[in-house]
């Protein structure tokens, strides 16, 4: 790793903490590797001021129940993140068709299924948060048999990306459920996740696709009747900085939290008094090992600009 020792530092704003120790230790912890010196300059930069950002910000934050911290796109700029992780929802219309067969919101025509909770994953450098959030409500209904007993399974989201929708530039979970519906599923080691489109290898595929989708909308309760059963796939706005380095609490009415303009797909697994537990595909360094909570039924971070989406 090609990291420069700066001198510098803001003993102040940081408890005599050096900023430089900081990126090092930040650096090891993500095994950041920077080509140049001149790279390494240019990221510490953008690390210091989302570093002194994310302490003003906690100032200000001070007294919520809502955190922020560093996590792995600390030397990121936020065009830079946008680019790779965000990518607009708002071309395609939702075609109710596909969830005819179910009503969310009556209790009794929810199919049991969500009880099965896998790892957190990392969708990496391409945009393919609609097949990891799809992924992760096919393995709630499967339960899949894990690599230990103590672990459940993951279906194969490269399946999605080399064959549903654009890849690694976005999508649509319900796309990827339709996609598993009539080709079928492969599980993760059968078909490993490489970050990147290939060339579509459905011939690998053994296990047999879902019945059928269904639909629910976060108005009338409807996400939180259909998580009496099943993990939902929803769209969201993920945008601004405090999403990126959201660490802990309730993504909280007021902060950033009423946006309407999805760009990203996650998983709702749960919803415990008014707030829902939801899954990212971030990697388990980010937020709550991995997860989030966000307020239930207020249209948080856009959840109603589209039906959101589960298997049966």
């Amino acid at each position: 790793m090609k990291l420069i020792i700066f001198g510098l530092c803001i003993g102040l704003a940081l408890g005599n903490v050096y900023v430089e120790k900081l990126f090092s230790d930040w650096s090891k912890e993500h095994n950041k590797d920077y080509a140049t010196n001149t790279e390494a300059i240019r990221r510490y930069g953008i690390f210091k001021s989302n570093l002194e950002w994310i302490n003003q910000r906690n100032s200000e934050l001070k007294g919520m129940d809502f955190e922020v911290g560093l996590n792995e796109f600390a030397d990121m700029t936020q065009e830079e993140f946008a680019a790779i992780y965000l990518h607009p929802m708002n071309g395609t219309e939702f075609d109710a068709s596909v969830a005819k067969h179910a009503t969310p919101q009556d209790p009794d025509n929810i199919h049991i299924g969500g009880k099965c909770t896998t790892a957190v994953r990392n969708q990496g450098q391409c945009g393919s948060c609609w097949a990891f959030a799809a992924g992760a409500s096919t393995e709630a209904l499967l339960c899949l048999s894990g690599e230990d007993e103590n672990a459940y399974g993951w279906v194969s989201t490269q399946e999605l990306v080399d064959c549903a929708c654009s890849g690694c530039n976005g999508g649509w979970p319900k796309d990827a459920l339709s996609y598993y519906k009539s080709k079928g599923i492969c599980k993760e080691n059968d078909y490993r996740y490489t970050a990147r489109k290939g060339s579509c290898q459905s011939s690998k595929c053994k296990l047999s696709g879902i019945n059928g989708i269904s639909s629910c909308q976060d108005s009338g309760g409807g996400i939180t009747k259909a998580l009496a059963g099943n993990f939902v796939a929803i769209a969201i706005d993920a945008g601004g900085l405090d999403f990126r380095f959201y660490k802990s609490g309730v993504f909280m009415p007021g902060v950033n939290c009423n946006h309407h303009s999805v760009n990203h797909a996650v998983t709702a697994v749960s919803v415990s008094g008014s707030n829902y537990r939801v899954k990212n595909s971030w990697g388990a360094s980010w937020g709550s090992a991995g997860y989030f909570t966000m307020p239930a039924g207020v249209n948080c971070l856009g959840v109603n600009a589209h039906p959101s989406v589960y298997p049966h």
